[in-house]
């Protein structure tokens, strides 16, 4: 066989290669538009679903996903449009291209500004589990330009957004929305207004604390370690100090983790539940590489625990996530 024969083979074989490779890729991306659709047309019958794995979700093209769930989010039907911008947040979570993660959060912000589309706290809660890279510039001024005019619940969550997008020019704006907690507890405490972390000065302050505030983050703290409600303190206000994502909220947080004291008991036959299974939780998702998976209903042993305690002591450094 000549030379030339020899050429044309490899050619031949290369452009079958390619062909087929071609189909696959081309299989694949009809396969997860199919199953976005079949998904969703369940959902809107309130039929059972055929949920989408996060397997599929990795393994497909991350913008042939995004294209086909931007025919959902602006549906007339809520549980659908939640339906879409969540499958939009998991393939975000299952990739680091940049790119995606930022359009997803693109949308999540244009989502929770649409005063008509009434899906928080969803968006809210959702861009929460993003880093400030995942904001692109236009995002950012989406945010700017959304803070204070909403309601008091919508400025307080485009407060913490802020704070996760990491946009330092709101800081002067923030601080003029600071009050003095105790204070303002004193009055409130006479008057039956609600609690001191419920309003939207206190959400100032985590945002500065979150931008590396210092005298905010000390603030933060203090004010979460004299609160004598465990419940309010486990259930509310830790996962607060958990946003600040600061050496120091982590150090307040393995103080707790290392404790043994339990909320009140349920069931009168039950111990309370550990409250380092709550700081487990929160340390999950601010610190990397820490050796327990978040569990959304907790139920950690206490080895489990002790293993948490254990690998915080070993740390020289936190590598928190932010």
């Amino acid at each position: 066989m000549n030379k030339l024969n020899k050429y044309i083979i490899f050619l031949l074989v290369i452009l079958s290669l390619q062909l087929q490779m071609g189909f696959v890729l081309g299989e694949k991306a009809v396969d997860i538009s199919s199953s976005i659709s079949t998904m969703m047309e369940q959902a809107r019958r309130n039929e059972a679903v055929n949920w989408i794995s996060d397997a599929q979700l990795k393994g497909a093209d991350p913008q042939t996903v995004l294209s086909k769930l931007a025919l959902y989010e602006k549906d007339d039907l809520p549980r659908i449009r939640q339906l879409a911008l969540r499958y939009c947040v998991r393939l975000a979570h299952q990739t680091s291209e940049p790119e995606v993660r930022q359009e997803v959060t693109e949308r999540l912000v244009s989502n929770l500004a649409d005063p008509n589309l009434h899906l928080s706290p969803h968006p809210y809660e959702w861009l929460l589990t993003f880093k400030a890279e995942d904001f692109s510039s236009s995002t950012k001024e989406l945010i700017r330009q959304n803070f204070l005019r909403n309601t008091n619940i919508r400025q307080s969550r485009f407060a913490l957004i802020v704070g996760v997008a990491n946009i330092t020019e709101e800081l002067p704006r923030l601080e003029r929305l600071l009050i003095d907690e105790l204070a303002y507890q004193t009055v409130a405490d006479k008057t039956g207004d609600k609690k001191w972390y419920y309003t939207l000065g206190w959400y100032a302050r985590l945002a500065r604390a979150r931008m590396g505030i210092q005298s905010d983050t000390d603030k933060c703290i203090e004010l979460v370690r004299a609160e004598g409600d465990i419940t309010e303190k486990v259930l509310r206000l830790l996962p607060n100090i958990g946003y600040i994502r600061q050496p120091e909220a982590i150090e307040c947080l393995r103080e707790y983790l290392n404790s043994d004291e339990r909320l009140q008991r349920v069931n009168p036959n039950v111990p309370g539940e550990p409250v380092a299974s709550y700081i487990i939780n929160i340390l999950a998702d601010c610190l990397d590489e820490f050796p327990i998976e978040k569990r959304e209903r907790r139920g950690y042993t206490v080895e489990e625990i002790n293993l948490c305690r254990q690998w915080m002591a070993a740390q020289t450094m936190w590598r928190i996530i932010r």
